[in-house]
């Protein structure tokens, strides 16, 4: 099979510091309470941002490296690579190259690779369609939702205060990689 999985949010517990930080920079340096679409995973959407505000939070914040692989994502990893070809979709290096430089970086000192390797992608749909991906691991609840309408099978990586979705035989809400294992050991996609 071919399984693609996203970084930020899903491989990356980045996610978790860019919201907390996108929260002090709109009450701390912006003194403002900009949110608009709380259960929204991306900033130019969440908040009532102007192109100055969201540039000045970009600048600042997109090359960041306090985060960390999320846990247990190197054993799951590891094991989907035994039988499947990983790929890893993400729009990481959209705002600036260096932040495709930290993901390989973490992903090398974490032991962790994967078949090929697609960044700055906004379009996911078009990627997974392009290259038969069968098994999408994502944390935007839009990527899932439209996937899973075409016949790929999603697993959505859900952060608290995220949007939830209504489950069915294509898609499935995940909140940890120890349940992504167990979900696709029941499915026989690990086999070990």
């Amino acid at each position: 099979m071919r399984i693609a999985i996203d970084l930020d949010g899903v491989v990356f517990n980045s996610e978790m510091y860019f919201m907390a930080i996108a929260e002090i920079y709109d009450a701390m340096t912006l003194k403002k309470h900009s949110v608009i679409n709380p259960e929204e995973p991306r900033v130019q959407k969440k908040y009532n941002w102007s192109q100055e505000e969201l540039d000045g939070y970009i600048g600042r914040y997109a090359n960041s490296q306090d985060f960390d692989v999320m846990p247990c994502a190197k054993i799951v990893i590891d094991e989907l690579k035994k039988d499947n070809e990983l790929y890893v979709i993400s729009a990481r290096g959209q705002f600036d190259p260096a932040e495709i430089e930290i993901a390989n970086k973490k992903l090398t000192d974490a032991g962790i690779s994967f078949d090929k390797y697609f960044f700055g992608h906004l379009n996911k749909t078009q990627i997974v369609l392009e290259h038969g991906i069968d098994i999408m691991i994502d944390d935007r609840y839009d990527v899932c939702e439209e996937l899973s309408q075409r016949g790929i099978y999603c697993l959505y990586f859900r952060m608290a205060g995220r949007k939830r979705l209504d489950q069915n035989d294509m898609l499935e809400e995940v909140n940890n990689w120890g349940e992504i294992y167990r979900i696709l050991k029941d499915k026989g996609i690990i086999k070990g």
